[in-house]
């Protein structure tokens, strides 16, 4: 340990942390630990996330770690916050952990290093920093420490139930499954399935599951089913044990190994209040989990709309374009019990449920919703992004123009809204007005570029303004005060957003009939990612050729997926170099050396278009095709499963294997 009068001897403008190589502002964070300012606990441990964002550790977190071990035994308020943060450092990063680098190993080793000034808050009076030191248990051993009376004490006498949980796991991990322990351990997890505490019959459940295996028995599942229902939600930070698996991602890694499990758990979630939102989270899993279980998942999330979590509703709308019977006339009344809770006002209407629910009747095409947005009137432009959002999903769905351009003219209109995301060829040929003054207003030019090069609206106006926009210079310096992350990120992204705003407008207007050559020589001079826009191009790209050539030579599987599809446009010929580098992407032991790992859908997909079925894959083509689990699991929120597209690819080619 060290203490913060010691913090002026380390050099931290020369150490380097998450967010810049200068960790000068370390210093002020650590002391801030120890204020008397009336901030909580989360405020003032919050800005250490620098010293591990993207959970890597830096020169800086290495220096960092005495002084906060320090301030964890001196500061009772942050503590419990401060030692998960350590056992997250020395999570992942011990001995046992492969391609571990010099930083992890030496981080691994400071922790442990303080491990035994820590582990006398065993017996802290707050229960967050005993379930805080519980976490650390595991890597006890490392150290010459044995605490395993000390758990097992936690475990049968502690009265807070959460502790007792993470006791047990910690108790019944690797450590205590075999060798002199391993009696005691079962008969605690025979003990634990009718314990009081529904956190530990939760986590015996699970352990017993794990033994069982596939298909569960159904009274064990029963048994998880009913103590998750009755379990109250995690308070405080996650109690991930250093070492062993996160609890929760274990139950969710049991359960995702058999769906009439994962769906008699939510419904037994679902039916006792859906408490922490643990039944629709799983319902939601089931769907992007499994195959053909959207309609389940559906009915489940459905039966959670009384409790009004904003995640149910959002849920629900992910599901609706595969849901055939979503909209049905035989299956009333979605709308009419979403609307309740879309109909808060006051200040409840800006939370997350409200917001959400009236997402989903957007999404629902329920015109009954613009009358309950909190900051519009109908028939005027809205004037928030979460109304524009709302009326975004209500213009897609009901295809209403009136609408489309109320949306389009926002000053609050975002990228994600979509009433940019839904834009077909017919919508944006009679939208082009509004969509010409997003361009002259340098606003979401890349969507509307595309959208308008797609439906060949050629006007003078459009032509012009598009030719503006690909002479555009850049135009951004960071400013000398940018200091947060987010500032930081803001000007990346304006930058980026300027260069591919002149790329794509100077390739709209060529697909347009405007000259090529300023689009052939910016894309030239450009990334591997906007290169990709030269498959827009058609035989007019061929002075690319040779980019795209070496492009087909990559080791990144994106790289080459889309330089194939780039050469067959730009050269007209579909064998000479698509088909063999499609073949070599979809085949086991290609650019796929691993057996399991799914083929990328759009290779699989334009081969079955060219009738061309490869040997090599013809034996896993039914596994994709017919598999009950999803092979690639998907979210809905960014368009079509990726698993739906692959089946449909599978299936494409064996019809072309029976047509033979």
């Amino acid at each position: 340990m060290r203490p913060p009068e010691e913090l002026d001897s380390v050099d931290w403008a020369s150490l380097r942390h998450g967010l810049r190589a200068d960790a000068s502002n370390v210093p002020r964070i650590i002391r801030a630990l120890y204020g008397d300012d009336g901030r909580s606990a989360h405020e003032r441990v919050s800005p250490l996330w620098v010293l591990t964002r993207w959970n890597e550790v830096y020169p800086a977190t290495l220096a960092a770690i005495p002084f906060l071990a320090h301030a964890a035994a001196h500061v009772p308020l942050v503590r419990a916050e401060l030692i998960h943060r350590l056992a997250n450092i020395a999570d992942g990063r011990g001995p046992e952990c492969a391609g571990r680098g010099d930083e992890d190993a030496a981080a691994h080793d400071l922790v442990l290093a303080e491990l035994p000034s820590l582990l006398r808050f065993l017996e802290d009076p707050d229960p967050a920093t005993r379930r805080a030191v519980v976490t650390l248990t595991p890597l006890a051993s490392q150290v010459g420490e044995d605490v395993w009376d000390r758990l097992a004490r936690r475990y049968e006498e502690d009265p807070d139930g959460q502790v007792r949980a993470d006791a047990f796991s910690a108790l019944a991990g690797p450590g205590g499954a075999g060798g002199p322990r391993a009696e005691a351990v079962r008969r605690w997890t025979a003990g634990a399935v009718t314990d009081p505490e529904p956190l530990v019959r939760a986590r015996a459940a699970v352990l017993l599951l794990e033994r069982a295996g596939t298909p569960y028995p159904v009274d064990q599942v029963e048994v998880l089913a009913k103590a998750l229902a009755q379990a109250r939600p995690g308070t405080g930070p996650r109690s991930t044990l250093a070492g062993l698996p996160d609890p929760d991602a274990r139950e969710a890694r049991i359960l995702g190994a058999d769906p009439g499990a994962m769906a008699l758990v939510a419904r037994r979630s679902i039916d006792a209040g859906d408490r922490g939102e643990r039944g629709s989270r799983l319902a939601a899993r089931l769907a992007s989990t499994w195959r053909d279980r959207d309609e389940e998942a559906f009915d489940l999330l459905r039966a959670a709309l009384p409790y009004g979590h904003g995640d149910t509703f959002r849920s629900l709308g992910e599901l609706l374009p595969y849901v055939p019977r979503a909209d049905r006339p035989d299956r009333p009344g979605i709308a009419d019990e979403v609307l309740p809770h879309a109909q808060a006002t006051g200040t409840d209407a800006d939370g997350y449920g409200p917001r959400s629910a009236r997402l989903l009747l957007g999404r629902l095409g329920d015109t009954r919703v613009e009358a309950l947005l909190p900051h519009h009137r109908p028939g005027t432009v809205p004037d928030t992004e979460d109304d524009a959002d709302v009326l975004g999903e209500l213009a897609a769905a009901t295809g209403r123009l009136h609408l489309w351009r109320s949306v389009l003219r926002s000053a609050h209109l975002r990228q994600e809204n979509r009433a940019l995301d839904a834009l077909s060829p017919a919508v944006t040929a009679e939208l082009h007005p509004e969509l010409l003054a997003l361009l002259r207003a340098r606003r979401h030019v890349q969507p509307v570029a595309t959208a308008l090069a797609e439906a060949g609206v050629a006007t003078a106006e459009v032509m012009a303004t598009l030719t503006e926009l690909s002479h555009e210079p850049d135009g951004y310096e960071p400013p000398a005060d940018a200091h947060t992350s987010w500032d930081v990120m803001a000007i990346q992204d304006r930058g980026t957003a300027t260069t591919g705003n002149r790329i794509t407008a100077a390739v709209a207007l060529a697909r347009l009939g405007g000259p090529p050559e300023l689009a052939l020589t910016l894309l030239a001079e450009a990334s591997d990612g906007w290169l990709a826009l030269a498959r827009h191009l058609g035989p007019t790209g061929r002075p690319l050729l040779p980019l795209v050539e070496a492009a087909l030579m990559q080791p990144a599987r994106a790289t080459r997926l889309w330089a194939a599809q780039a050469h067959r446009r730009i050269t007209g010929d579909a064998y000479a170099r698509c088909v063999p580098v499609l073949t070599d992407l979809v085949r086991p032991g290609g650019e796929r050396a691993a057996h399991d790992t799914p083929p990328p859908p759009s290779a699989l997909a334009t081969l079955a278009e060219l009738g061309v079925t490869p040997d090599e894959i013809r034996p896993h083509l039914r596994t994709w095709a017919d598999s009950e689990r999803r092979i690639i699991p998907c979210d809905a929120r960014h368009g079509p499963p990726e698993d739906d597209l692959l089946r449909a690819a599978a299936r494409a080619h064996l019809s072309l294997l029976a047509d033979r």
